[in-house]
């Protein structure tokens, strides 16, 4: 019978702020489940190898894929390809997106192929021009090993990106938070099981496999009942041409997020041995941090900034973009106190066991909290620039980027001759730190629509409840009247709970104190939660 009541399980649509903000929380929450089994597979690499030449020959098989993955395949992963595929389906043209895919992955999955296929031929006069460091005959051969693994890996990376950029403009994030646990579980897999037989490559071969069950395999499954596929090579279509335009600057230009880590390891290949594998560990560390706060919140915020940017709601787009960052802003200072007080107890429980040393530790431990310093800047550059990619503009962050790297690149230099490794660490955090405020300052002179008194002020109220609540942990640290090098495994877990306890205890009391806007997302989504249970 029909009724004029309303229905009740129909309810208000949740708001776009709001459903990023979601978003953002589920990428989150496998980022660090995520990272929690990355640092699994580095504790397992050291445990059984150390911080030594054959650990560091392992991190390097990494850089030759990465640069290639980033120069082919980098833009069309989200940052080109979610704007356009999203305009075809915010026009109802589900036949052009999936045309405009097929060719995408068609065309320049088969320049890919043959990119890698040169790589694996040329590995050995390519490995040793990367990291100029490797004086070692066997620890150089062991590299290009590797490296050849491990070059498998980056097509599947590439059409798995396109599936999930797919995906991700019908607001389906739950792949790309299931994909990553699969990958690191299969790292992890390999290099344990096939230890025996092959050594540290266990782990590059695992690599692989994690590469085809978890970032491909996953959102394929996914996707299996709307991508539409069919094989085309259309170099010239007008398509391409337009996505081609988007991708080059990409291609051609460079930008310190991805070339930092390619500089670290340049550099720290003339420190000694060891020393790729401190920073390349330490580095991580700061990056669980990093990719929890200001990665997830890039990858939820693009779709959305980019509807905006289509619907012409460009005062909308600034205004969310500016909130964004100042929550981003408050959470990297908190999360940064939080690194610093905690880097030597952290480092050693995860890290200080089978042959890596307590002085590997504290190499370490000193390098987190340089990288830290400058955790600020990497979430906020990360999400700062996607305010251009919305706007299909790839070419002025290419510019930026390449700048900025041109300016930042005599740090690692003259930083890693003067104070080592600690030197290289800091030359990372200054030169994001400038890559960052480049960015904000130039977004903000040339589009004019973002605010950024919101940002400051967050970062400062971040600032000051980091500051308040790594004091109380630090209290801990020092009532405890203990070395971490003086502790077992168990005595250390137990201070780095007492420390958790006082700095989330504390960040909470001066929360309930002052009430920081920039965790209202938060906040609301836990009183929802519990007003259900109750």
């Amino acid at each position: 019978m029909a009724t004029d009541a309303p229905d009740k399980a129909q309810k208000p649509a949740p708001s776009i702020g709001r459903r990023m903000g979601i978003a953002a929380i589920i990428l989150a929450v496998s980022t660090l489940l995520s990272r929690i089994l990355g640092f699994l597979r580095e504790a397992v690499i050291v445990y059984n190898h150390g911080a030594s030449a054959t650990t560091d020959a392992y991190q390097a098989a990494f850089t030759m894929p990465d640069m290639m993955n980033y120069v082919l395949a980098g833009g069309t992963l989200s940052i080109t390809f979610i704007p356009l595929f999203s305009s075809y389906v915010a026009s109802q043209d589900e036949e052009g997106a999936w045309r405009l895919f097929s060719t995408i992955a068609t065309t320049m999955g088969s320049v890919l192929a043959v990119f890698i296929a040169l790589g694996y031929v040329l590995a050995p006069q390519i490995v040793p021009v990367l990291n100029p460091g490797f004086n070692d005959p066997e620890q150089l051969e062991l590299a290009v090993s590797m490296t050849r693994i491990v070059l498998l890996a980056p097509m599947a990376f590439y059409i798995g990106g396109l599936l999930q950029g797919s995906l991700f403009v019908r607001e389906i994030f739950w792949p790309s938070a299931i994909a990553p646990l699969i990958y690191n579980l299969c790292i992890i897999l390999g290099g344990v099981l096939l230890d025996p037989w092959f050594g540290i490559k266990g782990f590059a071969i695992g690599v692989v496999v994690g590469a085809l069950l978890g970032p491909l395999a996953v959102p394929m499954w996914a996707a299996r009942h709307e991508v539409k596929f069919t094989p085309r090579f259309a170099p010239f279509d007008a398509d391409f041409r337009a996505f081609l335009l988007l991708t080059l600057p990409l291609m051609v230009g460079v930008s310190l997020v991805t070339v930092d880590e390619w500089f670290l390891k340049y550099f720290g290949s003339l420190q000694g041995d060891g020393a790729i594998t401190w920073l390349a560990n330490a580095r991580k560390l700061m990056m669980v941090i990093f990719a929890i706060i200001g990665q997830a919140a890039g990858q939820a915020a693009l779709p959305f900034l980019t509807r905006l940017f289509h619907e012409g709601k460009e005062e909308e787009m600034g205004r969310m973009l500016a909130r964004s960052l100042q929550r981003v802003g408050f959470l990297a200072m908190v999360g940064a106190a939080g690194l610093m007080v905690a880097a030597y107890p952290l480092v050693h429980a995860i890290f200080r066991h089978g042959h890596f040393q307590a002085s590997d530790a504290d190499t370490m431990a000193g390098l987190l909290i340089v990288f830290a310093g400058g955790l600020w800047s990497w979430a906020v550059q990360t999400l700062a620039v996607r305010g251009f990619y919305a706007r299909k503009n790839t070419l002025t962050p290419m510019i930026l980027g390449s700048v900025t790297v041109a300016l930042a690149a005599p740090f690692y230099a003259l930083l890693g001759a003067e104070f080592g490794v600690r030197g290289l660490a800091a030359a990372t955090s200054l030169g994001m730190t400038l890559n960052a405020l480049v960015t904000l300052g130039y977004y903000r002179l040339r589009v004019g629509r973002l605010p950024l008194m919101p940002i400051a002020r967050g970062t400062l109220r971040g600032a000051l409840h980091g500051a308040w609540a790594a004091g109380a942990a630090y209290g801990v640290f020092y009532l405890a009247g203990h070395a971490p090098a003086d502790l077992g495994l168990m005595g250390l877990v137990v201070l780095l709970i007492a420390m958790g306890t006082a700095f989330f205890g504390a960040l909470a009391l001066s929360g309930w104190l002052f009430n920081p806007p920039e965790l209202d997302v938060v906040l609301e989504r836990v009183k929802r939660r519990l007003r259900r249970s109750a």
